[in-house]
């Protein structure tokens, strides 16, 4: 299996993150409105996105592809600290179109990328960190099943197991129509 692999269902693709992507992805990222959400901050270079990416190729505890809708690139998902020997992964998104983000669309997006957590890698636990200066992302966690670990500083600690997912995903999975 080629690492990572595509994956398609409830209207989104996530394809692999390849080389012709990554300037539109260093945009995205480096956009305000996405980097003021991010745990790293900071600016993101040409040089530095070209050897971050390099370094990803070998690299089997961390997985990033691109979000598709409708044939039309949107968002980049992401599994982090990947270990298969304890179950668990950081998962991570965003979406760049704001067309996008205030509807089912993240919820498209997420819900594949949990699938190929819990389905594909058969992983039992998922890490998740939100600012607390973030309510849009708290609810939609939560909303996805998330439970609050633990609160320090500015950031709410989660987790995500798969029992708890496939309850918060059968109410919301009714309404997507892609």
């Amino acid at each position: 299996m080629s690492w990572p692999a595509s994956f398609t269902r409830y209207g989104v693709t996530l394809k692999p993150l390849t080389d012709e992507m990554l300037e539109t992805v260093r945009g995205w990222r480096n956009d305000p409105v996405i980097a003021t959400q991010m745990l790293d901050k900071h600016y993101i270079t040409a040089e530095e996105q070209q050897q971050w990416f390099a370094r990803l190729q070998c690299d089997r505890s961390r997985a990033y592809w691109v979000a598709w809708f409708k044939d039309e690139p949107i968002g980049v998902a992401s599994l982090v600290d990947i270990s298969l020997e304890q179950g668990c992964a950081a998962p991570g998104m965003y979406i760049y179109p704001e067309r996008y983000r205030n509807n089912i669309v993240p919820f498209c997006v997420a819900f594949a990328l949990n699938d190929v957590a819990f389905e594909v890698l058969k992983l039992n636990l998922l890490h998740g960190k939100v600012y607390a200066s973030n309510p849009a992302s708290l609810r939609f966690h939560l909303k996805s099943g998330y439970q609050v670990s633990e609160i320090r500083d500015d950031l709410i600690y989660m987790q995500l197991t798969y029992a708890d997912y496939q309850t918060a995903r059968t109410p919301i999975a009714r309404f997507i129509r892609y």
